[in-house]
């Protein structure tokens, strides 16, 4: 009997060992699959920063030029009659006839805000990577607005062109300085990525 009982609770035993391992190999599984497919995640936003560092090294020293040319241009009356009798004037500032014509991405990372798998991506990252994305948006939101005062009929009238001028100079100089803010937020989550690597 004694026997039968060892053998019973040694099969029972067996038994709950084998469904405890099993559930812990197969968790294991699982986050590895899950570590992978956040670093895929994570491969995939790079690229997308990546991208949009590469348009800020191009819109950020374009935009410092255009405040330059607009402060010097408004102090010239040759400039500001041309103006008024021909809103295109402005694009004497433009070098490349734009105020901006493509806008950092953030397809990447909306996807990654709402995956369940953005859990398994490093704090730090995460901090750096929510800084540069709202810093983007907010750096960006006003260029259509910018580009709607351009448009309109009074920007370059005779009583509104000189205001209308300084404040497009304004709102542009803010952009630039979100800009420059934006590029710092890039080195900081540049540096945590390379080091993270390690």
């Amino acid at each position: 009997m004694k026997q039968s009982i060892l053998k019973y609770l040694l099969q029972v035993f067996l038994i709950v060992f084998s469904v405890v391992l099993g559930l812990y190999l197969s968790e294991r599984i699982e986050d590895r699959k899950n570590e992978r497919d956040a670093k895929q995640l994570l491969s995939k936003i790079k690229s997308e920063l990546n991208a949009n560092k590469k348009l800020l090294d191009q819109w950020v020293p374009y935009h410092g030029e255009i405040v330059n040319t607009i402060d010097s241009l408004s102090n010239d009356e040759k400039f500001i009659n041309n103006f008024i009798n021909d809103k295109s004037a402005i694009y004497e500032a433009f070098s490349r006839g734009t105020i901006m014509s493509d806008m950092p991405s953030n397809d990447a990372w909306d996807i990654a805000k709402s995956h369940p798998l953005i859990v398994n991506i490093d704090y730090d990252i995460l901090l750096g990577l929510s800084k540069i994305f709202n810093q983007q948006k907010f750096t960006y939101e006003s260029i259509p607005n910018l580009i709607d005062l351009m448009l309109s009929t009074e920007f370059n009238s005779k009583e509104t062109a000189r205001p209308n001028l300084k404040l497009f100079r304004d709102k542009l100089e803010e952009v630039y300085g979100r800009e420059l803010q934006l590029v710092n937020y890039y080195n900081e989550t540049e540096q945590i990525l390379k080091f993270q690597k390690k």
